[in-house]
């Protein structure tokens, strides 16, 4: 028995839940956060002004690294009479330019004000009576619009000139009032949260981002794995398997299970059931919802005895296991972590 400590961290800055000290269980959020999604955008700069791939650093009208406007214009080339604009599709930072496909790259940025939904009143930006705004609408309740993308627009004199009703945040109209005349948008959020995954101590707190987590138990490394954390009854929700696992008995456990020991796996079932994870170097979480664990890695191995008969002790008992490997730089092997 070895006291066994888990970095528990979020992606990003979010809120600690729990306090050094705390003892918390395996289902215990003691992390969250909000989690905005900053997209990126490619715009084709050569094909917006008809030049040659290479030739676009010469009509940018930004530098990597600049910050950027929804509609700003990033590129310009006077030919003649006529001059061609290129302008940015969101808000954000020019992250990349690509002189071999004529591209390039702006990271969206979110500003703390667009987490919340935003209304905006259309009739009065249009100037038009409330309950005629639907005859006006370009978007439809539940579509997407970009930051600075038009909700509604309104004529002047007979198509000479347009008033638009825009977006001040790129999001999903979750609402349109026609007895006000307003429209409100919220921008997509997920919200994450970050479970202790095993139970134990807060021993040390991650401002803002999370905790050391110390318990006393088992850890047991693997030689490969696939799939993410999962925890549960060694046993029942997590089940051994003495011989080299087969594709018949892996399709058999899944959906009632949460993961699987095994001793190994030839190569070509495993390569048929998961494809070329093997090459890239390091696995992670899969869709089947099951997570696998090699005791002995791949062709027809057996389980070690001693292994198996600590294994077979400890059934019965809460288990926390995590599947991702990394087999190249900073190596990362399979772990089951048995708390005691």
């Amino acid at each position: 028995m070895a006291k066994i400590q888990k970095k528990r961290i979020l992606p990003f800055d979010g809120r600690v839940l729990v306090k050094e000290g705390d003892r918390v269980k395996p289902d215990t959020i003691i992390a969250e956060m909000l989690y905005l999604g900053e997209r990126p955008f490619i715009v084709d700069i050569a094909g917006r002004l008809n030049i040659g791939l290479r030739e676009i650093e010469d009509y940018l009208t930004k530098k990597i690294g600049d910050h950027i406007e929804a509609r700003d214009i990033i590129a310009v080339r006077q030919r003649m009479t006529v001059k061609l604009e290129a302008h940015s599709p969101v808000s954000g930072i020019l992250e990349f330019i690509s002189p071999a496909s004529g591209k390039i790259v702006i990271r969206e940025k979110v500003n703390k004000e667009e987490i919340g939904p935003v209304t905006i009143n259309c009739a009065e930006e249009l100037n038009i009576p409330t309950k005629s705004l639907q005859l006006y609408l370009e978007k439809k309740l539940g579509n997407k619009v970009e930051k600075g993308g038009v909700i509604a627009s309104k004529s002047i004199y007979a198509g000479i000139r347009m008033e638009y009703c825009r977006s001040p945040i790129f999001g999903e109209i979750i609402s349109i009032d026609l007895k006000t005349g307003n429209v409100t948008v919220r921008r997509p959020i997920e919200e994450r949260k970050m479970d202790a995954f095993i139970p134990g101590i807060v021993k040390e707190i991650i401002p803002k981002r999370g905790t050391i987590i110390e318990t006393e138990g088992e850890l047991i490394n693997g030689v490969f794995g696939f799939g993410g954390e999962e925890y549960g009854i060694l046993g029942e929700d997590i089940i051994l398997v003495e011989k080299p696992l087969r594709r018949g008995d892996f399709e058999e456990y899944v959906g009632e299970i949460k993961g699987i020991i095994a001793p190994s796996i030839n190569i070509p079932e495993f390569k048929d059931l998961f494809g070329e994870e093997i090459a890239k170097g390091t696995t992670k979480d899969n869709n089947t919802g099951v997570t696998i664990i090699l005791m002995e890695g791949f062709g027809d191995k057996k389980i070690d005895i001693n292994t198996m008969k600590k294994f077979n002790h400890f059934k019965g008992r809460l288990v926390a296991i995590d599947g991702r490997t990394q087999i190249r730089a900073g190596a990362k092997r399979p772990e089951i972590i048995i708390p005691l």
